[in-house]
């Protein structure tokens, strides 16, 4: 568990225990200090609506940068990456990947499939063939650069379910002399669904290879770059072109997310009892763009909640020491007639606690109620930065951490704010403050 989480948990649980007991065994300060919020209501009122407007803010933005997060991954981890792909060891060490294959791709594949450890985590398992070379479309007189992946049309249409098809259909099972073509490689060409083109390229064996085929589909990932040379056609086809049996890699995709921690200890304990020069990469070390956006949003959303807490921080603080020079008689009495300095300390202090958790109900409630409204239609977003189509956003309500900052930050912080004022409450010195009032 985070060590955050732990820290704000055993704060917060303190926090909760000290308002339990007071309700328990002094239920009349309780009432005293709950009370008290109303002897001021617009003070009281506008330091709660400060509280609940930053936590709506952190339920939101955090919502929002929570389903960005979600979608960028899915957009990675089904663009035929997976969550989990095994290389030959030498594949991130030569530029030529056509001499980094992993030779024998059907048995290693059974083997992992019969695997009792890792069969039941796996979604889909396909072997990818990656080559490039010069792709020509004669009627037309054009010709341009291609990076191929040869997929298992079954398997593709998972692993690659992110890539819309503008025309045609996905690659066929039977035939296989057919691709699907990117968007962008498509239009360099003027190649359209049912056109003829030519490949040429060096197999793996230093050799020439070259071949007509069909254009079948046309798709956009709306990954600019990728869709300006993305060529898919089926495993067996890029085989007998490469003139090999083996596979570039070997992508895992798996029926749940939260599963590719213990699924990939297990699938690395598997490797290291095969005899191949195997190593293992997970979707988000493979990922740069991914990192630096969960990076940079990260960031902002932890800016945010600085800001929020200072606010909080500031405002209870404010309105604490209002309420403690405006009640100095009230004090100075009460400790003139017995009450110790620790009574004014914790009457205050249940103040604190009230308006927090009031201010941490209130930002739940209502964080809930405005995201409903937002997600029954969405936020159009433009395109993200290399990409060519936006998407429409929405705000994931339904993560534990989300819902735990938005309760215990202004608790926390509402807390904390009320210390100060409430120590200060304490100290007053009741001869030097009967005179002054």
């Amino acid at each position: 568990m985070n060590i955050g989480i732990i820290l704000t948990s055993i704060a917060l649980l303190a926090i909760l225990g000290f308002l339990t007991y007071s309700i328990i065994f002094s239920g009349t300060d309780a009432k005293f200090a709950f009370l008290n919020l109303f002897r001021h209501k617009r003070r009281s009122f506008s330091t709660i609506f400060a509280i609940i407007l930053g936590g709506v803010a952190i339920f939101l933005y955090g919502g929002f940068i929570n389903y960005s997060f979600w979608i960028l991954k899915q957009q990675t981890v089904r663009t035929n990456i997976g969550h989990v792909q095994i290389y030959d060891k030498t594949y991130f060490e030569t530029s030529n990947k056509s001499k980094s294959i992993i030779q024998d791709y059907q048995n290693l594949k059974e083997s992992i499939l019969q695997d009792k450890e890792l069969s039941p985590y796996i979604s889909t398992i396909s072997g990818q063939l990656e080559f490039t070379g010069v792709i020509s479309q004669y009627e037309n007189e054009t010709s341009s650069y291609f990076a191929a992946l040869g997929v298992e049309p079954l398997a593709a249409l998972k692993l690659g379910s992110f890539d819309r098809l503008i025309s045609g259909s996905d690659l066929s099972r039977v035939k296989t002399d057919e691709i699907t073509v990117g968007s962008g490689l498509a239009k360099t060409l003027n190649a359209k669904y049912s056109d003829w083109v030519d490949l040429l390229l060096v197999n793996s064996q230093g050799g020439q290879g070259a071949l007509s085929l069909k254009v079948r589909g046309i798709f956009s990932s709306g990954i600019k770059d990728y869709d300006d040379t993305a060529i898919k056609m089926p495993l067996g086809t890029a085989q007998q072109l490469m003139d090999t049996s083996g596979v570039s890699k070997i992508v895992i995709l798996l029926k749940d997310d939260h599963d590719l921690d213990v699924f990939t200890t297990k699938l690395e304990k598997f490797i290291s009892t095969q005899k191949q020069p195997l190593m293992i990469k997970d979707w988000k070390t493979l990922s740069i763009f991914y990192q630096q956006v969960e990076g940079m949003l990260s960031g902002i959303y932890f800016f945010i909640k600085v800001i929020v807490a200072l606010i909080v921080i500031f405002m209870i603080s404010n309105s604490m020491r209002m309420n403690v020079m405006e009640r100095t008689r009230e004090i100075t009495t009460l400790r003139a007639i017995g009450l110790r300095p620790t009574h004014v300390t914790r009457l205050f202090l249940l103040e604190g606690i009230f308006i927090g958790v009031i201010g941490a109900v209130g930002s739940l409630v209502i964080g809930f109620a405005l995201a409903g409204i937002i997600n029954l239609q969405g936020i159009t977003m433009p395109p993200s930065p290399g990409q060519t189509e936006g998407y429409t956003a929405f705000i994931q309500t339904h993560s534990f951490d989300l819902i735990w900052i938005t309760l215990v930050l202004p608790i926390l912080t509402a807390s904390l704010a009320s210390i100060l004022p409430a120590i200060s409450a304490s100290k007053l010195n009741i001869a030097d403050a009967f005179k002054s009032v």
